[in-house]
């Protein structure tokens, strides 16, 4: 659904606001790229990904922050789909890649690493899954090197709420198009990544994906099921974490849609 300008405007500028929590160690201008990230996916706006994926391209490889957002942003152009979806996942990997210092850490500075090492280690567990499976009616399924990635990060930081948020994905990427049973499954582990993202007190360099897609996904499938005001309420916290979010606005339709043909 096309976003008129003065609403893209809004979304890109809550997105843009919500940058700076994303990485503490990450400069004001690597910040904005994050949020234009996030705005690109949440409207359906690959060029605005494209486009800030390039801009961390040119900066140094040294930067951990430059890193960990390019690898961010493969993930968000192979969420979206496309041609090159399978190509963005397996750049999302590559760039993901997690290294051990060598040299001798403070203990804020071993633990700020060691939060870091988490939200990689995440981004190479689902880049890995969309790379191998690309049907949205079937989940992430039993890919090793998910599955390793996913292991590391649970050891690290297991109330981490995007590990919940995987281990739905584990069912089914896109649970309200599968049958009967991974739906009943994909709602416990949707409600329970819902309530671990609710429950988070995040640090200030957490990245902050994952909640509004937990939301909307559990509002799809209440709204399958035909429970329009379980539905409403999600699509609605889901639009309030992510304002513009394409999918959510689209299942705000369809219930409309819903209560007119019940009326």
């Amino acid at each position: 659904m096309a976003l008129t300008k003065l609403t893209a405007a809004i979304a890109l500028a809550a997105c843009c606001a919500l940058a700076p929590s994303a990485r503490a160690e990450v400069t004001p201008e690597v910040a904005d790229l994050a949020g234009r990230i996030d705005y690109g996916f949440y409207v359906g706006d690959a060029r605005a990904i494209t486009d800030a994926a390039a801009a961390l391209k040119r900066m140094s490889d040294s930067d951990a922050g430059v890193r960990y957002y390019r690898a961010f942003a493969a993930f968000r152009l192979a969420q979206l789909g496309g041609e090159r979806a399978a190509t963005d996942a397996e750049n999302c990997v590559k760039n993901a890649t997690i290294e051990e210092p060598t040299e001798r850490l403070t203990r804020a500075a071993a633990e700020a690493r060691a939060r870091a090492s988490v939200e990689s280690w995440l981004l190479v567990a689902v880049c890995s899954g969309l790379t191998a499976h690309a049907d949205p009616g079937k989940g992430l399924a039993h890919d090793k090197r998910l599955l390793q990635a996913l292991a590391h990060a649970r050891e690290l930081e297991p109330s981490n709420p995007r590990i919940a948020l995987l281990d739905a994905w584990l069912v089914s990427v896109r649970p309200a198009l599968a049958d009967a049973a991974v739906r009943d499954e994909a709602v416990k582990k949707l409600e329970a990544a819902a309530d671990a993202f609710a429950a988070w007190t995040p640090p200030p360099d957490a990245p902050g994906w994952g909640e509004a897609e937990a939301l909307a996904a559990l509002a799809e499938l209440h709204l399958t099921r035909g429970e329009l005001r379980e539905a409403r309420d999600l699509i609605e916290r889901a639009l309030l974490v992510a304002p513009g979010y394409s999918f959510a606005v689209e299942l705000r339709a369809q219930l409309q849609g819903s209560r007119a043909a019940a009326r």
